[in-house]
């Protein structure tokens, strides 16, 4: 149990009084693309505070590597789950399917069901897809590889339910209290002001460059840039029902680069699908608290980034989706872009300890969502 720290008086610097904290815990995280501060204290359980970002899109992916990261991402689903009872927001169990529309495609589904360690996993008819979705496009569907775990969770409606939740737990939560520098034991606001505790936890996502840009250099770290966008608002009534993927996204997770079938899907795609590929395209597509459907996205990891949003990207993605979902209403009415760290040697989490009292935990590309409550868990589990 971390104690609720008392204020230190007897600042005689410059600007204002720091708000020192002592005997607790600093986790620096983005909430909406600003760095906050906040002091966790603990009344009896673990509380793990995160990072949330509703560039993230609102799915929880289990297309995750086999081993520790998978049963991370199953974790993370349990606590997502246990979070939205408690907290008050929604974390809809919707599944998903990824369809095939390609032998070659089919091939690898069917090799990832039979190899993977979820038992549920079930291979569906065309006939059995169309009765979920009617929207899918059925000229040339074989079928689709259907998972239960996934789950749909809004960020932003998450983030505000969790901010409450934390505080009736003890925490301490700054919003928009923005951290420009790191230290041991120590996170500096932008207006001065300073809170102290025995542990900072870095896990702002690629924001580590800029708070301690030295260790980033050396981290191998690379950042990407998404691109994404909203769909709708679909009528009333219309649900989507499972997170949609199609061929594409087998190119672009770790969990499907084990099946030997692979290598021939990638060759025939990189005929067909050139342009996408070389902008680091997949495309899936779930359905948002609001009804609206959240559709992305591309990679980008050439940094400096080009400002505002690249309008033949979209095209190409809402082309791609036009050949599996012709949902009823296709209109953009909201897009975006974000970007977020990657590990650059092929690890799927880094972490590191620049400082002494100073914990850097970032690099899960974008599986954020997918396992953040996890690491989150076994970060703080490994705490003396």
């Amino acid at each position: 149990m971390v104690r609720e720290p008392s204020a230190d008086r007897s600042w005689r610097g410059s600007g204002p009084a720091p708000d020192e904290r002592r005997g607790g815990r600093i986790t620096v995280s983005s909430l909406g693309g600003g760095r906050s501060a906040s002091g966790v204290q603990d009344p009896g359980r673990s509380i793990r505070a995160k990072r949330w970002s509703s560039r993230i899109g609102p799915d929880l992916r289990l297309a995750a590597a086999p081993g520790e990261d998978l049963q991370a991402a199953l974790r993370s689903r349990q606590l997502w789950g246990e979070l939205a009872a408690e907290a008050g927001f929604r974390c809809a169990a919707t599944g998903s399917m990824h369809l095939a529309y390609a032998d070659d495609e089919w091939q690898v589904l069917t090799e990832f069901a039979g190899r993977s360690e979820l038992s549920s996993l079930r291979m569906l008819t065309p006939e059995e897809v169309l009765a979920q979705q009617p929207c899918i496009v059925p000229g040339g569907l074989r079928g689709a590889l259907f998972s239960p775990h996934e789950a749909n969770v809004d960020p932003g409606m998450a983030v505000a339910a969790l901010l409450g939740w934390l505080r009736q737990h003890g925490a301490d939560v700054r919003v928009g209290r923005a951290v420009v520098g790191v230290e041991s034991g120590r996170a500096r606001l932008a207006d001065g002001a300073a809170v102290l505790a025995d542990r900072v936890v870095v896990c702002a996502g690629d924001d580590f460059a800029s708070l301690l840009p030295g260790a980033f250099l050396a981290s191998g770290l690379v950042r990407c840039r998404l691109q994404m966008m909203a769909l709708g608002p679909q009528p009333e009534g219309f649900v989507l029902g499972p997170m949609l993927a199609a061929g594409l996204t087998l190119l672009h997770y770790e969990g499907f680069g084990a099946c030997a079938s692979l290598p021939t899907l990638r060759e025939r795609l990189g005929r067909e699908c050139a342009p996408l590929l070389a902008r680091g395209i997949h495309v899936m597509v779930s359905q948002g608290d609001d009804g609206r459907l959240i559709v992305g996205d591309s990679h980008d990891y050439t940094p400096p980034f080009a400002p505002g949003l690249d309008e033949s990207t979209e095209s190409l993605i809402r082309d791609y989706l036009a050949t599996y979902l012709l949902p009823p209403e296709a209109g953009v009415v909201k897009r975006w872009s974000g970007t977020y760290a990657k590990c650059g040697d092929g690890a799927s989490i880094f972490r590191s300890q620049p400082l002494p009292g100073v914990e850097v935990v970032t690099g899960v590309g974008g599986s954020g969502m997918t396992r953040s409550l996890a690491i989150g868990e076994q970060t703080v589990a490994a705490w003396p």
